[in-house]
């Protein structure tokens, strides 16, 4: 060791107890403290005073070889950048009151505190542990906002799956709830990951890098089979977008994932704010429902820790269906259905937004809506959902289509689901139409019309019946 005069200020521990070298259980208990934080087993030495380009190198390089992933990198390195922006000195300056000072500033800014933990960390990383600096000595990381995880329902499920106007979609979405695959690892699979004799999907290098298996749901194995003939064990399940070169060695995006579960939970009239992350709730809520073991659970979701898996399962351990007191006065209610100041009930509204708020979308053609009783429902069913065949007829100037084999029917009262075919099976229907009708029923804002068409159209109908 150093003379004491010499010494470095001795690092502790958040229990006050100074750091030592770790010698074994043969290890005298009066071991002399040694401050083995010195600036030549730093990344960087701050006591050289460096630029912050060659600061932030440095830091970049550390993390690639500290095998960091590419998002952490990411987002610790523009972190970084961002402190020593507003800081606008050298690295080496930098001190606890002024990390405590730009925390403050993050909070004025309107940051949350996922965020700022994120900068947190950043900063904790390379002064602290990459630089040996006691700058975030004693701050603690922000507590997160608890909120309930928002689960769909069965019900909900069904009717999003029905909603989706394509078969990818309906593919991809039927896959994140049926395995609880997160939207990642779905955008990244290969048709060697399916193992079609096992029932079973590899998810290669998942959060934390780890593998693992889930189940394959069984109603899409046909489907799959089909889907990979011609298919080489290194392409994507589910390949970019664009075309060309750019879509080799390419796959979908999260987003784009993202934005297929919206369209179809505005088709399907949805009011919650379901995600891709939604149906990972989902399948683990539903799961234990049914009677799954929570272990089984927590190994098909690729969670490390117990407690992560029990907060998807919440929802199912703190069930609030008991009866409402209210519904015991049923006098209550009778009385005031007795009254004649009530008015009567209106007829059944869509959940979707209101046309006010939809914004314009211009017109290529007229649209038309015709309806037929479905021959496949008894008379109990059809009393209850009126369970009713669409056809749309799109008509133009000088050509027209109709799409069939829609499904229609209320599902319970004011809530009207629409079962809607592959858009893929529209396309010789589709064909002779002119390009603009053709993109236009790929939109969202073209389901949103139809089921305010068809809605009206069950309504009127339903009001002339005796």
């Amino acid at each position: 060791m150093r003379n004491q005069a010499t010494q470095r200020p001795i690092h502790r521990y958040t229990n006050l107890q100074p750091y030592r070298i770790a010698k074994g259980r043969a290890a005298e208990s009066d071991a002399a403290v040694v401050d083995r934080f010195h600036d030549s087993l730093a990344v960087i030495s701050l006591s050289d005073e460096p630029s912050p380009a060659t600061f932030l190198r440095c830091i970049h390089r550390e993390m690639r070889i500290r095998c960091y992933s590419a998002s952490s990198i990411k987002s610790y390195t523009h972190a970084c950048r961002s402190i020593l922006r507003w800081f606008g000195r050298p690295p080496h300056l930098l001190d606890r009151e002024n990390v405590r000072r730009y925390l403050e500033y993050l909070c004025d800014a309107g940051h949350g505190p996922s965020d700022i933990g994120v900068q947190l960390s950043a900063i904790r990383t390379a002064w602290d542990k990459m630089c040996f600096r006691d700058v975030t000595l004693g701050l603690e990381t922000p507590r997160p906002k608890r909120r309930k995880a928002i689960v769909a329902s069965r019900e909900e499920i069904r009717a999003l799956l029905h909603a989706a106007h394509s078969l990818r979609n309906k593919l991809m979405i039927g896959l994140m709830y049926g395995t609880g695959m997160r939207v990642s690892e779905l955008c990244s699979l290969r048709w060697r990951d399916i193992d079609q004799q096992r029932n079973q999907i590899f998810v290669r290098q998942g959060k934390g890098k780890a593998d693992r298996h889930v189940q394959l749901p069984q109603q899409y194995k046909p489907l799959l089979i089909r889907m990979s003939n011609g298919k080489s064990g290194e392409d994507f399940v589910f390949p970019a977008e664009v075309t060309g070169a750019r879509a080799i060695g390419r796959h979908i995006t999260p987003r784009s994932v993202q934005r297929a579960v919206k369209e179809a939970r505005s088709i399907a009239g949805i009011q919650k704010k379901l995600t891709p992350h939604s149906l990972r709730h989902a399948f683990a809520t539903h799961s234990f429902e049914d009677g799954c073991d929570i272990r089984r659970i927590q190994t098909v979701l690729g969670h490390v820790n117990l407690e992560t898996t029990t907060i998807y399962v919440t929802v199912a351990k703190q069930r609030t269906d008991f009866p409402s007191p209210l519904d015991r006065l049923a006098d209550t209610l009778d009385d005031q259905q007795a009254s004649p100041s009530v008015s009567q009930s209106e007829p059944p509204r869509s959940h979707s937004s209101s046309p006010s708020k939809q914004t314009a979308t211009p017109s290529v053609g007229t649209l038309r809506v015709h309806s037929r009783r479905d021959p496949a429902a008894d008379d109990e069913h059809f009393e209850k959902t009126k369970r009713t065949q669409i056809t749309l007829e799109l008509k133009t100037a000088n050509r027209r289509c109709f799409l069939t084999g829609i499904i229609a029917e209320f599902s319970r009262p004011g809530f009207l689901t629409l079962q809607l075919p592959p858009i893929e099976t529209w396309n010789d229907q589709l064909r002779s139409m002119p390009m603009a009708v053709q993109k236009r029923v790929g939109e969202a804002s073209f389901y949103e019309t139809a089921r305010t068409q068809i809605l009206k159209k069950l309504t009127r109908v339903d009001e002339r019946e005796p």
